[in-house]
């Protein structure tokens, strides 16, 4: 689903940076090949086999005694769980690097208020980054305190799960920053020239009212004009997501903790 949607995804972007075709070309194939990479996935899964297992004790009982059909299940079914485990990951990541990096790039946007229609399709791919990594969360919450003993509230206030949820957060938060930094500076890049603009008028319109009524007329249509320039430039908005996109990010932050009540619920109810 992700090697199928993710191009589609990324091609769409074209439209939203100021790039010509070979310069959007090469970024979307250096992301292409950052996400459909195995290495990482091989990496994460390797790094968590060693870490977590006692695979490398298995490994050396299985030169020294020889081989067994136990071992090498127990051996490839542990390495081939935690390659699974480090493609998820992987997959989340790339989601989340695809997203910044187009976030990185110069913008082409008309600013009117209607600007956020044109980072739907970025906020949705942001959506799914973060449900990945907040059910991981929350499947980290179960498997480790499902069973053990009830605790206070303030425990779990300081569980270092937290940490985990609020880099989540600034995570989902930071490629929307870039954005709208970038907007921020475009607003007031056209509000300069928008001004440049009326004191140009203003001097028009200084020698026109001398007997040029011709000129008067015109000046006055583009100052009108100008007027509804900047006031729909003022109306645009300088973040890229709308109350419906931060609705949505709470629900799936809030995943974890609706995990780690019922957890704690579970436990008290039927734990001794």
């Amino acid at each position: 689903m992700i090697q199928q949607s993710l191009p589609e995804a990324i091609s769409s972007f074209s439209e939203l940076v100021d790039l010509d075709e070979g310069s959007f070309r090469r970024l979307s194939d250096r992301i292409e090949g950052l996400s459909f990479s195995f290495v990482p996935c091989l990496v994460i899964g390797l790094f968590y086999t060693l870490l977590l297992t006692d695979a490398p004790a298995e490994a050396q009982r299985l030169l020294a005694e020889g081989p067994t059909a136990h071992s090498l299940w127990n051996l490839a079914f542990v390495s081939f769980a935690y390659l699974l485990t480090g493609t998820g990951i992987w997959m989340g990541v790339s989601i989340w690097l695809t997203v910044f990096i187009i976030s990185r790039q110069p913008l082409r946007v008309e600013l009117s208020p209607g600007l956020i229609e044109r980072f739907r399709g970025l906020s949705m791919l942001t959506l799914w980054f973060a449900l990945f990594y907040f059910l991981a969360i929350s499947i980290g919450i179960a498997t480790s305190v499902v069973g053990g003993s009830a605790v206070s509230m303030a425990e779990m206030l300081l569980s270092p799960f937290l940490l985990f949820i609020a880099l989540g957060i600034a995570c989902v938060l930071l490629p929307f920053y870039n954005i709208h930094r970038a907007l921020v500076g475009l607003k007031l890049r056209e509000l300069r020239e928008i001004e440049g603009e009326y004191e140009t008028l203003r001097i028009q319109l200084e020698e026109a009212s001398r007997g040029d009524a011709s000129g008067a007329i015109a000046a006055m249509g583009r100052l009108f004009s100008l007027q509804i320039r900047e006031r729909r430039l003022r109306e645009a908005p300088e973040w890229p997501v709308d109350v419906g996109f931060v609705s949505r990010l709470v629900s799936v932050v809030l995943i974890p903790a609706v995990v780690r009540i019922s957890v704690e619920l579970f436990n008290r109810l039927y734990v001794k």
